[in-house]
């Protein structure tokens, strides 16, 4: 189980948004992104059942309860677990994909940081520039903040 999260200019969003298929491009077709989409750059990764341990662990050393989406709602959002903002029409391996605007990830970063979730040292690979691991997931939701950009993902 893989969490992909790619930040997106406000046209691909309205684009995905009306043809969800757009969705496949812009995280598996290799070299077929949607113009705008560098994945060195836009694409975060990470695998899906070490942040559920780590947030569930974190939940129940905190709040004495594994439910770390109640625990933790700004991480939950972040990762698509509220189903407030499923796309109709593309399904990943494990759910649907969730869009956010620019407004809710912004929103989203300033809880995540609230939350403390991913603030520290970040692992994002200075040779390449990819986002990947637990670690980058705040940061890669503030730059996407700073960058006025939309959000698109899903757990495969």
């Amino acid at each position: 189980m893989w969490l992909n999260l790619a930040k997106i200019d406000v046209e691909l969003l309205e684009s995905v948004r009306a043809n969800p298929d757009l969705i496949g491009a812009i995280f598996f077709d290799d070299g077929q992104a949607p113009v705008g989409v560098h994945h060195e750059a836009d694409v975060f990764g990470d695998d899906y059942r070490t942040l559920d341990a780590i947030a569930q662990g974190r939940a129940e050393a905190e709040h004495e309860s594994a439910q770390w989406r109640e625990c933790y709602p700004w991480l939950a959002a972040a990762t698509g677990e509220t189903g407030e903002n499923d796309v109709e029409g593309y399904e990943f391996d494990y759910g649907p994909a969730f869009v956010l605007d620019p407004g809710q990830v912004t929103a989203i970063a300033q809880g995540l940081m609230g939350e403390g979730w991913g603030f520290g040292a970040a692992r994002r690979d200075a040779a390449d520039g990819a986002y990947e691991g637990f670690e980058d997931l705040g940061p890669f939701y503030a730059a996407a903040a700073r960058e006025g950009k939309a959000i698109v993902g899903g757990v495969s």
